[in-house]
């Protein structure tokens, strides 16, 4: 794929990348194929699909976190729960390359993955941890010291929920890749009260004629 199919595809999505990121991804591209050739990353594996299902979908989430570093002026710090293979994190600190980010996943193979990635990419202040959230919780380098904390279709609404407020910094936001069904936004709202979250913002998009939802809490 060429540097302008790439391109077209992001335009697509209205996400209009520099040339050097659009470096980044071409190179991520190439080497998410090579690494999916010999351990098993995604069922998806034509590079239209890698493109749009994770690159592009990865990217909703950056106008906020975006937002919050010009209005802060300073570099802040995003945890990235159940990151699989580097989904949203990755592409997030490509085109916000001031974050801070953890890449966090309990699966070894997973983290192993992530850690190349970011080490071929030349990324820095990025690096994946295998462990689990409710365990890196518990850290006192962890707890409480987040500005943002994402997860991409990791798990059931109110389990993330509770994973992820742990981490959050007073002012910090949750934001969550969701596919959201009827009954899961039922249970939002009681899960909400409990750990006292507000949901502050809602955003649908379309990708691969799919619907999703980006959503984003706060503490109260």
């Amino acid at each position: 794929m060429t540097q302008k199919e790439l391109q077209d595809i992001f335009l697509s999505h209205n996400f209009e990348l520099s040339t050097g990121e659009l470096a980044q991804f071409e190179k991520f591209l190439s080497l998410f194929i090579e690494y999916n050739a010999h351990t098993n990353l995604s069922a998806i594996r034509d590079e239209t699909g890698i493109i749009e299902k994770h690159f592009v979908d990865s990217l909703y989430g950056a106008s906020i976190i975006a937002w919050e570093i010009e209005a802060k002026k300073t570099s802040l710090r995003l945890l990235d729960i159940g990151s699989g293979w580097g989904f949203p994190g990755i592409p997030l600190k490509i085109v916000l390359p001031e974050l801070e980010v953890t890449l966090l996943d309990s699966v070894g193979k997973k983290v192993n993955a992530m850690n190349h990635f970011v080490s071929e990419l030349g990324l820095s202040n990025i690096s994946a941890v295998k462990e689990r959230a409710e365990i890196l919780a518990k850290d006192k380098n962890h707890a409480l010291q987040y500005d943002f904390v994402v997860s991409r279709a990791t798990a059931y609404i109110t389990d993330i929920l509770v994973w992820a407020k742990p981490f959050l910094k007073p002012d910090g936001k949750i934001i969550l890749y969701k596919m959201p069904s009827d009954e899961e936004k039922k249970e939002r709202n009681q899960i909400l009260k409990k750990l006292k979250l507000d949901l502050t913002g809602e955003l649908p998009y379309e990708l691969a004629e799919k619907e999703r939802t980006l959503m984003v809490f706060s503490k109260k």
